[in-house]
């Protein structure tokens, strides 16, 4: 059985580094403030915006700290 250092090799940025943690987390948070505030009474432009800035402004961001956490989140997303 592997102990957790070998373990540690597999993991993304995300979680071996905290201070990209921090700051994928800090994006991570813009997304999340952005969504709760949708409501029933939202626009389909005001979601539109909403999905426009995690796309073309948040998940790139994540993305230059960790590819593959981004490709991870982003197939969550379609």
């Amino acid at each position: 059985m592997t102990d957790f250092a070998d373990k540690k090799d597999y993991l993304s940025p995300y979680h071996r580094d905290p201070a990209k943690r921090a700051i994928i987390d800090h994006y991570l948070q813009k997304n999340a403030s952005l969504q709760a505030n949708l409501g029933t009474d939202s626009t389909d432009e005001e979601r539109l915006l909403a999905k426009r800035l995690w796309v073309s402004d948040l998940l790139p961001e994540i993305a230059k700290q960790d590819p593959e956490f981004a490709h991870k989140l982003h197939a969550q997303d379609d």
